[in-house]
């Protein structure tokens, strides 16, 4: 009795487990509005003996040195966050406000 009870349990507790996950994989699915974007620069920094760290010199003021703790070699690295809840939909009344006027429209 107790082994039947126990793999109830069991069952009760794998079932939860699943819609949990489900839900929250499914939630995660829909913030696509979102995106958080990371670009190698193409060079890494070190750790100089003075204790800073050498200059990321591509795309200045974009890039910077990130490196794990205890390491003396990082990469840089330029991040963008891009949150595309602030542009409108695809019909919008601006979009079309915008849209560029063949050249024989301007004319006139």
């Amino acid at each position: 009795m107790e082994v039947k009870t126990f793999a109830f349990l069991q069952i009760v507790v794998f079932v939860a487990l699943g819609i949990q996950l489900f839900a929250a994989v499914t939630d995660a699915a829909d913030a696509d509005d979102v995106v958080f974007t990371v670009d190698y620069c193409g060079m890494n920094c070190t750790l100089q003996d003075d204790g800073s760290w050498t200059a990321c010199t591509q795309k200045i003021g974009e890039c910077k040195c990130y490196h794990e703790s205890g390491s003396s070699v990082g990469l840089c690295l330029s991040t963008a966050y891009t949150d595309f809840t602030q542009f409108g939909g695809p019909s919008d009344s601006d979009l079309d406000a915008a849209t560029p006027r063949p050249a024989d429209r301007l004319s006139r």
